[in-house]
């Protein structure tokens, strides 16, 4: 066979190799230049850390009084260079004394409920004496659309308690819808217009945390937690800035701090009458159990029965013996009142016919 016509195996593997060499490194020098274009001053980086960086400042933690699923700790949202604090309406908002942690440590103690607006389930916290301080105004949602991104940031699991950074999380809307839930087992808290999202915020903590968009625009505030019985699914989702300007600028149904505090009527006026003995034992805050259900009374036709907790009042959430008290004490007779209570492992609830006090 005449060799200058054979064919080299290992000569042809070398050659392809070469070339296959030379190739690589044409495509490395390629995307090494692209990479340095990709990093270059001229072109906008795929970041949100600007608009957190803006809007950290804004975002606080709050402490106050938890009982039982009700944690107590929060987040909330400076809207006014004077102290006040938007959050979500819950036991913790209705503290006595709340502590408000700045995103640079600086602390606040004794924070109190200013106003609260239970029909779109929105507090407003005040800090007294408070330094000029940064805030956010809530921006309008018409330009937020599905598949636009959200940014949320709070202080989830209590992660955070002086300086340290604020938990965050990035996803995108899903679509803007009505909420109508079941809590418990009566009316969910909020019903009305929410933000649909797949960002995770339904964690312990997270109610009142801020929603932005990708430019660090307030677009909403994280609800509180709603989980579904049937399938331990949570929802992931904000009551719109709308809602929010309605609520600070007076547009509400509001009760005031002292709403469920006994009325200074008239001597004759009627008195509600209940049946219901609660519990004195305890150690400052004193959990609203019941001690005795007095026989034929109204609370006895109802169902309820000692040792009972009572967890709600006529969809108002109880935070101890004294808070029950006054809400009792702020019935009417011949109302009907819907009484939830805690007993054993289950939640019961029943109406009952406020009677009048003999």
């Amino acid at each position: 066979m005449n060799e200058s016509n054979s064919i080299n195996p290992v000569g042809r593997r070398s050659g392809l190799l070469a070339r296959h060499a030379c190739f690589s490194a044409h495509v490395l020098l390629i995307v090494l230049g692209a990479s340095v274009v990709r990093a270059g001053p001229n072109v906008a980086p795929n970041t949100v850390a600007g608009a957190v960086d803006r809007v950290a400042p804004a975002v606080v933690k709050l402490y106050g009084e938890g009982m039982g699923r009700v944690h107590g700790y929060g987040t909330g949202v400076l809207v006014s260079s004077d102290g006040l604090v938007l959050t979500t309406y819950s036991l913790l908002a209705r503290s006595r004394a709340i502590r408000v942690v700045l995103s640079d440590g600086r602390t606040f103690y004794n924070a109190k409920l200013e106003r609260a607006d239970e029909y779109r389930q929105l507090a407003l916290i005040k800090i007294d004496d408070a330094p000029e301080l940064p805030f956010l105004e809530p921006a309008g949602t018409e330009q937020l659309a599905t598949g636009d991104t959200v940014i949320a940031m709070g202080n989830w699991y209590k992660t955070a308690d002086g300086d340290e950074p604020l938990s965050l999380t990035r996803g995108i809307l899903g679509l803007k819808t009505h909420l109508d839930a079941r809590r418990l087992t009566r009316d969910f808290d909020y019903t009305g217009p929410i933000l649909v999202y797949d960002a995770i915020t339904s964690n312990p903590g997270a109610p009142g945390s801020p929603l932005l968009d990708i430019h660090g625009n307030f677009v909403g505030l994280v609800g509180k937690i709603v989980e579904a019985v049937n399938t331990n699914t949570r929802l992931n989702y904000a009551i719109p800035s709308e809602e929010i300007a309605a609520f600070l600028g007076g547009e509400s149904k509001t009760v005031s701090a002292t709403k469920n505090a006994p009325s200074d009527a008239k001597e004759n006026k009627a008195k509600p009458y209940l049946g219901i003995k609660l519990s004195k034992l305890g150690y400052r805050r004193i959990p609203a159990y019941v001690e005795r259900v007095r026989p034929g009374s109204p609370a006895a036709k109802a169902g309820v029965k000692s040792d009972d907790l009572i967890w709600a009042v006529n969809n108002r959430r109880v935070s101890d013996a004294e808070d029950c008290r006054k809400l009792l004490a702020g019935l009417e007779p011949g109302q009907t009142v819907q009484i939830v209570v805690k007993r054993g492992g289950r939640i019961v609830a029943t109406d009952m016919v406020v009677g009048e006090k003999p």
